[in-house]
């Protein structure tokens, strides 16, 4: 492999969307080339903040309620089975043990969506990367995913699960349109259930981005050909952006 090559796969291979050939040429040539470990090496950081995407979600007193019950059943049942050989003074400090306890587990849940707002923000204040939501059409619903970029390293990478699975010849290509004119960004590679691909280049310009199963087996060229099973406004408002601490 070259250093154009590894550009291309470095998406996939971050998220193990790559074919085990191809996993063990790309570390092959990550031996013996910096550059390509350090583009690598800087993707596995945006992708560890992948979970972030997921808003944070406000935990409900009912919730709350069930642990602090879940305590409290607990300390008893300790201090009923231990009884016949603890002292008044030992069930005392089991009950003080059990409130501080309690009040741990309260502040904890308490000040849990505050940190990850306080995060998310802070995140947001460096932006490294911009996700775009990616959803199945109402053929394919079970399918989601999404686009992200990463505009220091000018890096788009498409990922999807959920896709039906593709039979004989088939494969799955990536689109960016603008308006009704396509143009390809390669085929998608499947690893684990999730269809994946990453290319050279921005989205500028671009107000969807599509995944169409086509007849295969080669990609392509001007327009999709099969059915479209997901897409993704581009043109949204308020992408949801992110940046490394």
């Amino acid at each position: 492999m070259i250093c154009q090559d590894i550009e291309e796969l470095s998406g996939a291979y971050v998220l193990d969307a790559v074919t085990p050939q191809e996993r063990q040429e790309l570390e092959e040539h990550l031996v013996a080339c910096p550059d390509c470990t350090q583009l690598v090496q800087e993707l596995q950081s945006v992708t560890e903040l992948l979970p972030l995407s997921v808003p944070p979600v406000e935990l409900s007193p009912s919730l709350k309620a069930r642990v602090l019950t879940g305590i409290q059943v607990d300390a008893d049942q300790s201090i009923q089975w231990n009884r016949p050989r603890r002292t008044r003074r030992w069930r005392n400090w089991t009950n003080q043990l059990v409130a501080v306890a309690a009040v741990l587990v309260l502040a904890l849940l308490g000040t849990m969506t505050a940190w990850n707002i306080s995060l998310q923000q802070k995140l947001a204040a460096t932006p490294t990367y911009v996700t775009y939501t990616v959803k199945g059409t109402t053929a394919n619903p079970g399918a989601s995913g999404q686009l992200l970029y990463i505009p220091s390293k000018n890096i788009t990478i498409l990922t999807v699960k959920g896709l039906p699975q593709a039979q004989g010849n088939q494969i799955y290509q990536g689109w960016l349109l603008h308006g009704n004119q396509p143009v390809s960004i390669g085929v998608l590679n499947i690893h684990n259930g999730v269809a994946s691909d990453s290319f050279q280049g921005d989205i500028q310009g671009y107000d969807t981005t599509a995944v169409s199963l086509e007849p295969g087996p080669g990609a392509s060229k001007d327009a999709p050909k099969g059915q479209i099973v997901a897409t993704g406004k581009l043109n949204v408002s308020t992408p949801t952006v992110y940046g490394v601490v």
